[in-house]
Parts: structure tokens; C-alpha cells; sequence
């Protein structure tokens, strides 16, 4: 019996635009060995496959359902592929990961204390949130700079020794409430994230946090329920849709597609046709 031919492996990399410091590089169907002396820190995923790696002087089984995690300075290279891999990386410059440690509560250099993450939950959630806004290229920045600010501090909390400060004692309902107002005034605008925390007088990671206790979503996901509501409204005025993914401020009629579905459960096509 003739076998089907192996799909054909891929790289690609590519650097976000709206995240200084970020490059992401994605392997498909690779078989190859890679080896390296990391210079950035790095969170990768493996989507199908696995590989064995050499790291901190032990071998480690990469595969599905663990990050592997990397910082500047160690060398490690693979040393045998069980499966063609498919897997993404995310490397981030070292200023951005030190100064996200300082506001986290670390001193002096971040240092994983792990080279795979545990598979507990919440690092793994975070990173594949991040992972999966980059690998779609569409995040606007509010989005692109809050999943990269949950992912680091997920990482650094678990693995490198980062505290965040409780907030169940202190909360500041006015910054967060301001925060709100400042979405509300600026919705079809592209909001950053760093923007809304400096306004607000709060750092970026404690401003995620309380939005999120006061209201139930992070900042960039009440801005996407904000202009799927005003969506829903010019949608119902008759304005065709794609117009309407650029007057509310989303990237473009596909992006309205997906975000307008999950929150009112139709598409916008159908939704206008119901209110005709």
C-alpha cells in the first residue's frame, strides 16, 4: 500500500507590531533537532508531537499540555524528536520580563525555577491565551498587552518566585471605576493597556486584577462586550457589518464575527436580518 506523503514542515516568525519586545516563531510538522544559547526569555507550546531536550543538565519530555520555559543565558538543544512537532514560542526581550518581575515584587534577575511547567491550570491557561492572540494576528492592543501582562505574571508568580499584592483588603473601586469610564469614552479608540493603568494611577498587573474583581472581566474584555453592544445597534439601524467592525473599533469584519457570535450567540448577518 502506497503511504500518503508526511505534510511539509514550516517555520515562520514574526514580531507583533503593538508589543515591543515580543517575537513569536512557529514550527509545523518539524522533525529537525534545534539547538541554542538562549539570549531571551521564552514560554513555548507544543500543539502535536514530542521531542526530548537537553536543559540544566538533564534530559526533559516535551509534549502536549506543558510550556517549556527558558531564560537568558542557558544553552539547551533536542535530542530526539518521538513525533513531528507543531509548537509555538514566544520570546520576550529581558527588560520586559525584569521590569514585569519588579512590579510583581522580585529581586534582582528572574530566574524559572522549572524548565516545563507542572500543568496546574492557570500558567497553562494564561500562556495559551497569549499563544493564541498572537498566532491570529488580530488582537487590538488593550487585548495584545493585557494576555501578555496576565501570561508574565502567571509565569513569574509560579515559577520564579513573584508575589502580587493581595487585593481581597485593599481595593480601589474610584481607579477601577475611572478605568471603566475611560473605555467607555475611548471604545472605538485603540486603548492600550499601559495608557489606561497610567491614567488610572495603577500599575498594569494590580489594575488587571481589580478590574476584573469589580467587574467580573479583565479591561480588554468589557471593551469587546462595549462595542459589541454598540455593534448591535448600528447592526439593527441597518449599516452593513462590515462597516460596523471599523466604526466600533474592531480590526475587521471577521474579528466582529467571532466576538459577536460568542457574546449574542448569532452571527451579525443573522442578528440584522431578525431586527428588519
Amino acid at each position: 500500500m502506497r503511504r500518503s506523503p508526511l505534510p511539509s514542515s514550516a517555520v515562520h516568525t514574526w514580531r507583533p507590531p503593538l508589543l515591543p519586545g515580543v517575537e513569536v516563531t512557529r514550527v509545523e510538522n518539524d522533525a529537525r533537532l534545534w539547538s541554542g544559547h538562549s539570549t531571551r526569555y521564552a514560554i513555548s507550546v507544543t500543539y502535536s508531537g514530542a521531542f526530548d531536550f537537553w536543559y540544566r543538565k538533564r534530559v526533559w519530555t516535551q509534549g502536549p499540555g506543558r510550556l517549556k520555559l527558558k531564560e537568558p543565558g542557558e544553552v539547551h538543544r533536542d535530542v530526539r524528536i518521538h513525533a513531528p512537532v507543531t509548537a509555538q514560542t514566544i520570546a520576550f526581550e529581558a527588560p520586559l520580563v525584569e521590569e514585569a518581575a519588579r512590579l510583581l515584587g522580585l529581586h534582582g534577575t528572574p530566574h524559572f525555577n522549572d524548565a516545563l511547567t507542572r500543568g496546574s491550570g492557570r500558567t497553562e491557561a494564561t500562556a495559551l491565551r497569549l499563544h493564541a492572540a498572537l498566532a491570529a494576528r488580530t488582537a487590538h492592543r488593550l487585548e495584545g498587552e493585557s494576555l501578555l501582562a496576565e501570561a508574565l505574571e502567571a509565569v513569574l508568580v509560579e515559577y520564579a518566585g513573584g508575589t502580587p499584592e493581595p487585593d481581597s483588603r485593599e481595593r480601589h473601586p474610584p481607579a477601577v471605576r475611572r478605568a471603566r469610564e475611560y473605555l467607555h469614552a475611548l471604545s472605538t479608540e485603540n486603548v492600550g493597556l499601559e495608557s489606561l493603568a497610567d491614567a488610572v494611577g495603577l500599575n498594569r498587573f494590580r489594575l488587571l486584577r481589580l478590574f476584573r474583581a469589580e467587574f467580573g472581566l479583565p479591561p480588554h474584555e468589557y471593551l469587546t462586550h462595549l462595542r459589541v453592544a454598540r455593534a448591535r445597534v448600528l447592526l439593527a439601524e441597518g449599516v452593513p457589518a462590515g462597516r460596523v467592525a471599523v466604526d466600533v473599533g474592531l480590526y475587521d469584519q471577521s474579528q466582529l464575527n467571532r466576538h459577536f457570535k460568542r457574546i449574542v450567540g448569532l452571527t451579525p448577518g443573522q442578528y440584522a436580518r431578525a431586527r428588519q
